[in-house]
């Protein structure tokens, strides 16, 4: 698995709107912090992706580059830099956006353990 096949499934998983798809891409043992809060704990990290999934409106991201900062067998460790993209209606709102990802082979298929999004500007 590479970051951008990592970073697609997780848009796809935004794009689909349905909170299980997108808990279901995060290890059992993860970790969230985001923009607006985190998932210190499983139940922080299923309310977090179900507001994120279930939210009025339309998020997307245009990531212009990633850069490798682990890689090993069965583990993916990376930095993406780009925008976040929020939509409502004809109204759209763009920011930089810099994540960090942490993602681990399962026998259920690749699960991101590590997630850390930030706005380093004023939304």
């Amino acid at each position: 698995m590479t970051s951008e096949e990592i970073l697609r499934t997780l848009q796809e998983a935004i794009d689909a709107r349905d909170p299980e798809r997108l808990i279901g891409l995060w290890d059992d043992s993860a970790l969230l912090i985001g923009t607006s809060g985190d998932g210190r704990d499983r139940a922080g990290l299923l309310r977090y992706l179900t507001a994120l999934a279930t939210q009025p409106e339309s998020l997307r991201w245009e990531w212009s580059e990633t850069v490798p900062f682990h890689e090993g067998d069965g583990e993916l460790g990376f930095a993406a830099f780009g925008e976040i993209v929020v939509t409502k209606g004809q109204e759209e709102r763009r920011a930089p956006i810099r994540v960090t990802i942490f993602a681990v082979e399962t026998p259920d298929g690749w699960r991101l353990r590590q997630f850390h999004g930030s706005v380093p500007t004023q939304w």
